[in-house]
């Protein structure tokens, strides 16, 4: 980490009248997080560097709404999460609003938790399918006023944003898969970041579905024209389609989230490695057809599996299993198909094929 963000004699360059109170607060957070300790020093530099009123003014409420969310959903971290995008112009006698619905009931009762937009269309169908104390709403501050849906208007998990960039911060934060409905230009920003930071490896490994009613073929032209003519053009790579899985069927999309999880946990970097949590360690035979399917995709080494290993890691998940490998970094894209490849292998283990 940046050593000026973590040690006091990074506090060159503020006023001298600051340094003082710096230094204490500093002190205060000597045995905590130097995490902490950066937050301080970069927001005084930051009311004390003469930025404009309107830099600080977006500063502080960037900040707040950061802090905002992260309080709102604090208590649900060992919750698994999907995220819902689609059109708010969606009518709920619409087939689109009714399948939605549906898919949303269909997780809820699998375990997972609905996060919307919180306006109405796609986004309302979503909470109302999962009901109220399922759902979260990250609603947005518009010109032409998106009003908080009646699902969500008065709930404890609803929560405003000023700015679209905070507002995707936790739509991606907390979500542990995606699924995109029909929409404008709103939906398909959200679909082109999801896939952006999957395939870059900025975001965990997640499932992304493109979901559409029976019949509706609306994800299609996408599927057929314009993911082929990226890949044809060479601007993606053929993997990049595994990223994506295109369904009309609430079962098959319900499924491919849930199996998502059998027994992978979370992601995290370590150094130049990717390490996978699992639940459950995988036996020998298993570990040695990983590695024999997916040795091109490594830059060096082999999958191996490690136990409490980084030290640094968080002791929550002390007891869980990983898979360490140094994955060529422009394949990050592959990493969906390994996560789904080792639940496979690991479900025919217990069940004895």
């Amino acid at each position: 980490m940046n050593s000026e963000l973590t040690d006091p004699s990074g506090l060159e360059g503020l006023p001298d009248e600051v340094h003082e109170h710096a230094r204490k607060l500093i002190a205060d957070y000597a045995h905590e997080s130097p995490y902490k300790r950066a937050i301080i020093v970069e927001a005084l530099r930051l009311v004390s560097d003469g930025y404009s009123t309107g830099d600080v003014k977006m500063l502080a409420k960037m900040l707040g709404e950061l802090r905002k969310g992260l309080d709102v959903f604090r208590p649900y971290q060992a919750l698994r999460k999907v995220s819902i995008f689609g059109s708010a112009r969606t009518n709920p006698d619409h087939p689109r609003y009714a399948h939605t619905m549906a898919c949303a009931a269909s997780l809820r009762d699998e375990g997972f938790m609905i996060i919307t937009g919180g306006g109405g269309g796609m986004m309302q169908a979503a909470n109302e399918g999962a009901g109220e104390k399922d759902s979260f709403a990250i609603n947005i501050n518009l010109p032409m006023e998106q009003l908080p849906n009646p699902v969500m208007r008065d709930s404890p998990r609803h929560f405003q944003c000023q700015y679209f960039f905070t507002r995707k911060v936790f739509f991606l934060k907390e979500s542990d898969a995606v699924i995109l409905t029909p929409g404008g230009f709103g939906t398909l920003d959200e679909a082109f970041e999801t896939l952006t930071l999957l395939q870059t490896g900025r975001n965990p490994p997640i499932p992304v579905i493109m979901l559409e009613a029976p019949g509706d073929d609306f994800w299609g032209p996408f599927m057929q024209s314009w993911m082929r003519r990226l890949v044809a053009d060479g601007l993606i790579d053929a993997d990049d389609n595994h990223l994506i899985f295109r369904t009309d069927s609430i079962e098959a999309a319900t499924a491919h989230i849930r199996d998502y999880y059998i027994n992978y946990h979370s992601f995290r970097y370590v150094g130049k490695a990717v390490l996978l949590r699992i639940l459950s360690p995988l036996s020998e035979d298993a570990l040695t057809r990983l590695n024999a399917e997916f040795s091109d995709v490594l830059c060096e080494g082999k999958i191996d599996q490690v136990f409490r290993w980084p030290k640094s890691d968080d002791h929550s998940f002390d007891h869980l299993p990983r898979l360490r490998l140094h994955l060529n970094r422009s394949r990050m894209n592959v990493l969906p198909q390994i996560i789904r490849r080792m639940n496979s292998l690991f479900q025919q283990d217990n069940n004895g094929s």
